[in-house]
């Protein structure tokens, strides 16, 4: 038997599919693959993705339910500096800052 780990690689959030796809009628996705503010293969997107499809399949069925909160994954305005020099390095082929390999 054979494990398979998919992990999204940078670029690919654009060629995820979103929690619920209006061309398939009554298809919902909960996954960490899903496209969610987590961009990133974690059980926070997971969930995120599992509250979208909830959401959406309430929407789907007209329901008056109360919806599932949808929360933006904080990102600290601190980290942007860093962020963006990680950029910089990337596109120059030079490793990141605190890559010690």
């Amino acid at each position: 038997a054979h494990n398979l780990l998919l992990v999204n690689t940078a670029g690919s959030w654009a060629h995820r599919p979103p929690a619920a796809l209006p061309e398939i009628e009554n298809l919902f996705l909960a996954s960490d693959y899903v496209q969610t503010s987590t961009d990133l293969a974690t059980m926070e997107g997971a969930n995120e993705s599992a509250r979208r499809a909830v959401n959406a399949l309430l929407d789907a069925d007209n329901s008056d339910a109360e919806r599932c909160e949808i929360r933006e994954l904080y990102r600290p305005p601190e980290m942007e500096p860093l962020k963006r020099i990680d950029e910089v390095r990337y596109r120059l082929g030079l490793p990141n800052t605190f890559d010690l390999g």
